[in-house]
């Protein structure tokens, strides 16, 4: 009779027990519609970075902002790196054209390369422009190269300039002229003109396409072509580049 009593009392707490636990919820298993999956896969959105402003003002009278620095590349010299800072556009454009004339001319000296402007731009000694990071000088080439070159700028004549060498060189600037931030004008003594023209005329250039790049055989006042006379520039090329269409303040 105790024992029966044992057996129905440990039932009883048994099923007291089971029904004082709570209930356990069910996982709910998130699911995820074929719509969402793609969506989920779907790589961020890339947006450009938006240009800044760089270069204020016009080239004698302005000033540089969040200036790139010139990287020199191989069988240059870069005269002066604290003054080798522009905006992004001359420096690329300025590096594509000295590469790929060095490239066409392989056995040819060292380019040395003059100032671009301050890294903040602005008033920069032996010049009149060079404030808005849009003007550089570039040396020339010569069939040897001359005592004192590349430390130095070296005046050259008919014997001494590489015509075959400058004129690639200016050809690659001067394809840049339709580019954001192309060449807009360069300078370079009337008679050096000369002795490049002669040559690539010579060479099998059209004089539709001299006369457009030349100020020579027009005279040294002439409003003709992107080569333009300027006193002084018998030693080095001066090349100076348009406003970049992100340079709104420029001129």
């Amino acid at each position: 009779m105790r024992a029966l009593l044992f057996v129905v009392l440990g039932l009883f707490l048994s099923t007291a027990t089971a029904h004082a636990r709570p209930k356990r919820k069910a996982k709910k298993v998130a699911t995820v519609t074929r719509a969402e999956s793609r969506e989920l896969v779907k790589p961020a959105a890339k947006h450009p970075p938006k240009s800044r402003a760089q270069s204020f003002g016009a080239p004698w009278s302005g000033k540089l902002v969040s200036s790139t620095k010139f990287r020199a590349p191989d069988r240059t010299h870069l005269r002066r790196p604290h003054r080798a800072f522009a905006t992004r556009t001359t420096i690329e454009h300025t590096r594509r054209a000295i590469i790929e004339t060095l490239e066409s001319f392989p056995k040819t000296h060292d380019l040395a390369i003059g100032d671009f402007s301050a890294p903040r731009g602005g008033w920069l000694s032996e010049h009149n422009s060079h404030q808005s990071g849009r003007d550089v000088d570039l040396g020339l080439f010569y069939k040897k190269r001359p005592a004192g070159y590349p430390d130095g700028f070296v005046d050259a004549d008919e014997r001494t300039l590489n015509s075959a060498a400058m004129w690639s060189l200016i050809a690659n600037l001067a394809s840049t002229a339709d580019d954001d931030g192309g060449v807009r004008v360069m300078f370079l003594d009337f008679e050096l003109q000369g002795v490049i023209y002669k040559w690539a005329k010579e060479n099998g250039v059209s004089v539709s396409r001299l006369n457009k790049i030349f100020q020579y055989p027009h005279g040294r006042g002439a409003s003709a072509g992107l080569i333009r006379h300027e006193p002084n520039h018998g030693n080095h090329l001066h090349v100076r580049f348009n406003c970049a269409a992100a340079d709104t303040s420029c001129r």
